[in-house]
């Protein structure tokens, strides 16, 4: 005799691919759930929620856009994930700038935009404010050359060295740059890399680098044949990210009194990301081929 189960409904298919994202128990993620009281996701998980609702199709600014409950965030599924979108066309030759709705897109394709922000090729314009980030006051002591203010010139020449991909990070709303991610010191041929981000200060609090780091990294795992992406966290930086641990990364290796800032050295936390944490769906396929 044979038993034969019905697949579980398509709600609670999410309802289990988001628990396994979040490490929770899938009862843990009943309709009621509050994100931001019961469950008390802090901010690095919420972008990790944006991140996924995007890759069903359903597009979130920011985490302060995200609904109160698991409820009303499971039935974002509902009306997101089939619904043709709007695509603004313009800036070439002969095509007239225009609103189309066209299918939607193939999910083979690069995801390098949400509503709030879009990861963008740098152009030549952009070299005034990425100098302005790696030497000023508010950023630079954080950043590539940690205090010291190099020459444009060697600034703009190091701008590629060893790196496998940068973009620039922009508002969709205004096209304005806000911050800077790269991912550098690539070895593909032992399948990892590194990343790193910056942004301005204006961003800070509003969840918008934490949006473009989580979209970068999928990216990155999306388009090479990354086992695990390194993360070097000075300890000046780690308060900024420390919640993040045992979520959206692990920490590998402490390197005691290894930087000097402010007066004193500082810790640097390696910190590795792994592509089941970004692409849950294709991680377990992967773990599930090994034996």
């Amino acid at each position: 005799m044979t038993t034969e189960f019905a697949p579980a409904p398509p709600r609670e298919r999410a309802r289990a691919e988001l628990a396994a994202l979040l490490d929770l128990p899938p009862t843990a993620l009943d309709d009621n759930a509050s994100l931001r009281g019961g469950l008390a996701l802090d901010s690095l998980s919420m972008m990790r929620v944006v991140t996924w609702l995007e890759s069903h199709g359903v597009s979130i600014g920011a985490e302060e856009d995200l609904p109160a409950s698991m409820g009303e965030l499971l039935s974002l599924l509902d009306s997101g994930t089939a619904a043709p979108f709007a695509v603004r066309l313009g800036g070439v030759p002969g095509v007239p700038q225009r609103f189309a709705t066209i299918p939607p897109r193939d999910p083979l394709a690069p995801v390098l935009e949400t509503r709030a922000l879009r990861l963008a090729p740098m152009i030549p314009e952009d070299l005034g404010f990425l100098y302005a980030l790696a030497v000023e006051p508010e950023t630079g002591f954080r950043w590539r050359y940690r205090g010291s203010v190099p020459p444009i010139e060697r600034f703009k020449a190091e701008l590629w060295n060893q790196v496998l991909l940068q973009f620039v990070v922009r508002r969709v709303d205004d096209d304005q740059p806000v911050g800077h991610v790269v991912a550098y010191g690539d070895e593909l041929s032992l399948r990892h890399t590194h990343v790193g981000a910056v942004f301005h200060p204006l961003a800070a609090g509003t969840g918008l680098a934490a949006q473009a780091v989580s979209l970068f990294v999928r990216h990155l795992f999306h388009t090479f044949p990354l086992n695990k992406i390194y993360m070097e966290v000075p300890g000046i930086n780690w308060p900024q990210l420390q919640s993040g641990q045992g979520s959206l990364f692990r920490v590998e290796g402490v390197l005691r009194d290894h930087d000097y800032y402010a007066g004193r050295y500082w810790d640097k936390y390696i910190c590795a990301l792994y592509p089941e944490d970004f692409l849950p769906s294709e991680g377990k396929r992967e773990k599930e081929k090994t034996p």
